[in-house]
């Protein structure tokens, strides 16, 4: 098993930031934008999703064959990821 690490940019349309896989994982997040991103489904907004204030680190489990999505109110904004991969 390895770490991954990565920086994704998320804009006003919902963006995948996290596949699915066969396997739950631990997630952890820092917003590094220089504005709020929203968690959630594929259906996620920024009226339904859960907000990630910028510079606030967070960390939570993902389930087996769950996906992630992000979206902004603003185009550009980054968010890094970490978490195990096989």
């Amino acid at each position: 098993m390895t770490i991954q690490s990565e920086v994704i940019s998320v804009g006003t349309s919902a963006a995948r930031i996290l596949d699915n896989e066969n396997t739950s994982r631990h997630v952890y997040f820092h917003d590094d934008s220089t504005h709020p991103i929203y968690l959630g489904g594929p259906d996620v907004t920024t009226a339904n999703g859960l907000k990630v204030n910028k510079n606030t680190n967070v960390g939570f489990f993902i389930p087996a064959n769950e996906e992630l999505w992000a979206v902004s109110n603003n185009e550009g904004q980054t968010i890094s990821i970490m978490y195990p991969r096989d």
